[in-house]
């Protein structure tokens, strides 16, 4: 029998949409996280522990017989992270090495770990894995941290820790500050949308599919010629764009984005061919599609 897929905040928001994407798929999957979760899906088990508790990770790494670990949990917003710089790199990097500590101790090797976009900070483009790292909020350098320690424990330990550089995520079930769902819901309330500036600032939106679809590609790879990968949708819009491809699909839709940049990094193009080299990795939601079904979601949905 195959081994077991270990998904850390497997309650999270990618974290769901992995669970549910590997159980559908024939996997055993262990949901790993530090609230309690009830019920017994398909395929399914829930564990409750904290990514500190390396005795509790490694029985459940060893009692499951778990072969290669997908690692979202995190605290995981930049600007949550300016209000709470402690508490973001307590859980982003020593729940990290905490994680990497058991997986070593348990000899599971593959562990997908989940970097951001925020690892660049501001970068021109074409953005590509070479690119230089210079985070800007406290959650980009836990992310490049992560990343130095994935490599340290690959070198010296024999682990094969993949990091995926992920970039804005979107998608139905998002409860976190998210621009495009910010822009949608005004629209079904008849109010409008209003920024004062921000319309040129770039964004490389990617659905929650793509990214859970990402993430099981690097879980399974055989041969790869890089540890670290970019994870996009595939294309770079500007804010002023997706404002008016909102409106296209909202009729009477009022939203006004004035000129200029918003507070986040700014940053050109991004590369994805090394993860569809290595991974097989291509965007099956570009904005086109996942936009509209997006919109959909959000008439019936809070979140």
């Amino acid at each position: 029998m195959a081994g077991a897929v270990l998904v850390t905040g497997g309650l999270g928001y990618v974290g769901r949409h992995l669970v549910s994407a590997l159980a559908e798929r024939g996997d055993r999957v262990i949901s790993y996280n530090r609230d309690y979760a009830e019920g017994s899906p398909s395929g399914v088990e829930f564990v409750q522990g904290e990514l500190y508790d390396i005795p509790r990770l490694v029985d459940t790494f060893s009692r499951h017989e778990v072969d290669r670990v997908i690692h979202t949990a995190a605290m995981s917003h930049p600007d949550l992270s300016i209000d709470l710089p402690i508490t973001t790199f307590t859980a982003n990097v020593e729940g990290s090495l905490h994680l990497f500590e058991a997986a070593r101790m348990a000899d599971v090797k593959r562990i997908v770990n989940f970097s951001s976009e925020c690892a660049y900070g501001n970068v021109d483009g074409p953005v590509t894995e070479d690119s230089s790292l210079h985070p800007t909020t406290p959650y980009g350098v836990t992310k490049v941290t992560t990343e130095l320690l994935s490599g340290v424990y690959n070198d010296l330990y024999g682990r094969d820790i993949i990091s995926l550089r992920v970039t804005e995520v979107y998608g139905p079930g998002n409860r976190m500050p998210e621009i495009l769902r910010d822009i949608i819901r005004p629209a079904f309330e008849g109010e409008s949308f209003v920024m004062e500036t921000g319309g040129d600032h770039g964004f490389h939106f990617v659905h929650v599919r793509d990214v859970a679809r990402a993430a099981i590609l690097a879980a399974d790879c055989v041969r790869r010629e890089r540890s670290v990968f970019n994870i996009t949708g595939g294309s770079q819009v500007t804010l002023s764009q997706a404002g008016e491809m909102i409106g296209d699909l909202i009729p009477g839709a009022r939203i006004e984005i004035g000129p200029g940049f918003w507070h986040l990094d700014r940053q050109g193009p991004w590369d994805i061919s090394a993860a569809a080299r290595d991974l097989g990795f291509k965007p099956e939601y570009p904005l086109e599609r996942g936009l509209p079904e997006y919109v959909e979601w959000l008439r019936e949905h809070e979140y």
